[in-house]
């Protein structure tokens, strides 16, 4: 695991740049390149916005793999049955948007 933050902290050109890129301090990016910590789910998104992708949030934290959606998942035909006909807007918002 100490590889990925490794080649994360190359990427942003060194520990204090990685730290000011995610908005953390320089020391916890020293933990999770030595693997005294990990980073959160949270960090770990971000991570993969800030690298456009380079860095999947999934393999900076593996528990992810199973939770984040993906486009293969289908969604179970039962969902959409408690949906109702009302209208999602409001009458008086419509009426609003209309003058």
């Amino acid at each position: 695991m100490n590889e990925i933050f490794n080649d994360l902290v190359k990427f942003f050109g060194g520990q204090v740049a990685t730290a000011k890129a995610l908005g953390v301090t320089q020391g916890t990016v020293s933990g999770w390149v030595r693997g005294v910590h990990g980073c959160s789910a949270d960090m770990a998104l971000i991570i993969q916005a800030k690298t456009h992708g380079r860095f999947a949030a999934s393999s900076i934290r593996p528990s992810l793999a199973e939770s984040l959606p993906t486009l293969d998942q289908k969604v179970p035909a039962k969902s959409h049955q408690a949906q109702t006909n009302e209208s999602a807007v409001n009458s008086s918002s419509a009426v609003q948007a209309s003058q």
